[in-house]
């Protein structure tokens, strides 16, 4: 069974996400959630943050008055979360194994963080993890890069360059018999005068809304609405062959 990289690539990729990535994707992606998700949540609902990453999302969600929990495989990721909201509470947790209290309103999980996850029965996991944290009737927003995303874009190469660290990032393509995707992120730091080198092998699988739909209806959720980024305003790059799904926890 394939596995995820090793958390310690992406705790070296955490300075980087949160200097460059954050804010760029969720000045696009927040503006969506609050039309399609946030909008039917209760005045300051307890929300489970699923990937949380850096914690810009919930830092957003903290400042409306929004109680917080996030959970993220990356220590170095909670690190900056707990930086970047203190008012949130984070937890060190893969998403397919994680448990929570039923206590929460709402579960969120953004920037195709669920296509990190290669395999069938762990996206399932996740799903089910999330569903047993949240109460009955509960909202789960996600959004999730499909087939045209992959076919597209995920070839491109991309590099970044400033006097005391440089990252480029080099798609291998999309195979579309085993939909899995594949990019190698190579990192330079100056550190103490010295530079220090990483890298990191990023994986992602597409799944199809037939996969999703399901992987949702065995976890125990119901209603599941779907919505096109690009027809909600996320223009270029980032809203192509990505969609939002808003579900309902039975």
């Amino acid at each position: 069974m394939l596995e995820w990289p090793p958390m310690a690539a992406y705790d070296d990729f955490a300075w980087f996400y949160n200097r460059y990535w954050n804010e760029e994707f969720h000045g696009l992606a927040f503006p969506i959630l609050e039309r399609i998700w946030l909008a039917r949540l209760p005045e300051s609902a307890g929300i489970l943050d699923l990937c949380c990453g850096t914690g810009y999302l919930a830092s957003l969600l903290v400042s409306r008055g929004f109680q917080v929990t996030g959970v993220d495989a990356s220590a170095e990721m909670i690190r900056y979360a707990r930086q970047n909201a203190p008012g949130a509470d984070f937890h060190v947790a893969e998403a397919d194994c994680f448990s929570l209290p039923e206590v929460f309103d709402g579960a969120v999980s953004t920037f195709d963080s669920l296509n990190h996850i290669l395999a069938c029965e762990a996206l399932e996991a996740a799903f089910r993890n999330t569903a047993a944290a949240l109460r009955p009737g509960a909202l789960f927003a996600f959004d999730m890069l499909l087939e045209e995303a992959y076919q597209n874009h995920w070839g491109e190469s991309f590099a970044l360059v400033r006097d005391d660290h440089v990252l480029t990032i080099t798609g291998s393509g999309y195979d579309f018999r085993s939909r899995l995707a594949r990019c190698s992120v190579t990192m330079f730091r100056l550190v103490e005068g010295a530079w220090r080198r990483s890298d990191v092998t990023i994986h992602e699988r597409c799944y199809s809304p037939g996969e999703i739909d399901s992987a949702l209806e065995r976890a125990g959720f119901g209603e599941l609405l779907c919505y096109d980024a690009g027809d909600l305003g996320m223009a270029g790059q980032l809203g192509e062959g990505r969609t939002f799904f808003v579900a309902t926890r039975l």
